[in-house]
């Protein structure tokens, strides 16, 4: 028996892929990047994880572990850089070595993020200055309409 498609939303929404094809859709404002680019920590980068990972340990050596104060240290890290907490993440898979978005993915899907959480990530740590793509260069210009 088949079922009446509806009268909107067409194909892709009776078929049920539309929210799973508009997940696969790069956010407005995300930076365009050439296909299997890879991405490494900056100095400044480094610097900033550096920072982080001391203050992490600060916060774990205290008397108290109130998840408040956790998540205070996070943001104000990320607040002085201008990226979201999670981004300290992505930063780190960064560090070692130059990685793929989906590598970064593959390493951290465990954590909840998924490969767009991963892009926008990138983008905003770029924005930053605290990662690069390997061998320099930036994001491809907007596609002309």
């Amino acid at each position: 028996m088949l079922l009446p498609m509806p009268a909107s939303g067409g194909l892709k929404r009776y078929l049920g892929l539309a929210p799973m094809l508009d997940s696969l859709k790069r956010p407005p404002g995300s930076l365009r990047w050439p296909p299997r680019q890879r991405f490494i920590a900056t100095e400044m980068g480094r610097a900033a994880l550096e920072v982080y990972q001391q203050a992490i340990a600060s916060y774990q050596a205290g008397a108290r572990h109130e998840r408040e104060e956790l998540e205070r240290i996070q943001q104000a890290w990320a607040g002085e850089r201008g990226v979201e907490p999670c981004d300290a993440l992505v930063l780190g898979e960064t560090t070692a070595k130059d990685r793929l978005p989906r590598e970064i993915h593959s390493a951290l899907a465990d954590c909840g993020l998924s490969l767009p959480d991963v892009q926008a990530s990138l983008d905003r740590l770029f924005k930053a200055g605290l990662v690069g793509p390997k061998g320099g260069g930036g994001p491809l210009s907007a596609p002309r309409s």
